[in-house]
Parts: structure tokens; sequence; C-alpha cells
């Protein structure tokens, strides 16, 4: 008998381009990967809303753009380092920048699961669903 994941995966998405934002919101609810996933333009407020969770145990996926005024990709990764909250956020960083320097360090935060190119698509979405850091939160949905 499979038991059902009854945890939940918040999911935002932060990117300071509205066309990106809709685009990866609707990749995210057509791979099932949330029905109702937040959006912020910069890493400042996506990092309150992180801090100021409903619950203690609230889990984030978080889609990451790295240019953006405000607070950056960077700028939010080594915040949620510092606040201790980086075991209960994991990041997917979805970027325009094709330079290897920035996939390398990206490598080094314990929270980012993945690194693609903009703009997500559903098959990209399909396989960050099955990322062993995550995977458990979709199990449920694949009972059929």
């Amino acid at each position: 008998m499979k038991i059902v994941n009854t945890m939940s995966l918040n999911v935002l998405i932060v990117d300071d381009d509205p066309v990106f934002v809709m685009i990866h919101k609707l990749k995210v609810k057509m791979s099932s990967i949330s029905d109702n996933p937040q959006t912020y333009l910069n890493g400042k407020t996506a990092y309150e809303a992180i801090l100021n969770g409903k619950e203690k145990d609230d889990t984030y996926l978080v889609f990451l753009d790295i240019n953006m005024p405000i607070m950056d990709g960077w700028e939010l990764l080594n915040a949620i380092e510092e606040s201790g909250n980086s075991n209960k956020v994991y990041v997917v960083v979805v970027t325009s920048s094709v330079d290897k320097r920035d996939r390398e360090q990206a490598k080094k935060y314990s929270q980012v699961i993945g690194f693609y190119e903009k703009a997500l698509n559903v098959d990209s979405c399909i396989e960050i669903k099955t990322n062993p850091a995550i995977a458990h939160f979709f199990e449920d949905s694949q009972l059929n």
C-alpha cells in the first residue's frame, strides 16, 4: 500500500519579467507541480514570503531567476542559507544566462536542485518533479 504524501509544497516563481512569470506559471500548472504558484518580481518579496510562512514546517519550491532588481537570485540564495531555512527550500534556477560560471556558482548552494535556461517547458517541469529531493511531494499524483 502506497502512503499518500500529506505535506504541502509551496511553489514560488521569482522573476522580474512578467512575460516569463506568465509562461512559467502556465507550465507549472500544466505539469501539475502546483495549481496556484505564487509569483514575486524580486528576491526580497520572495524571501519575506518564505520567512513569514504560515507554518514552521512549510516547504518551498522556488523557480528563481538570477538577474533581478532589489534582491537578485544570488542574494536570495545567500539570505536563505544565512537564515537557517535552506533545509525547507528547494531552488530551481531558471535563467537566460548561458554563462558557465553561473551554473558553477549555483552548484555551491545546497538548496539548488536544478539549473535550466529560460523558458521552462512542460518536459522540464516533469523532469523537475522526479528530482529525488522533491519527488515525494508528487507520489500521490502518480497512483493511477
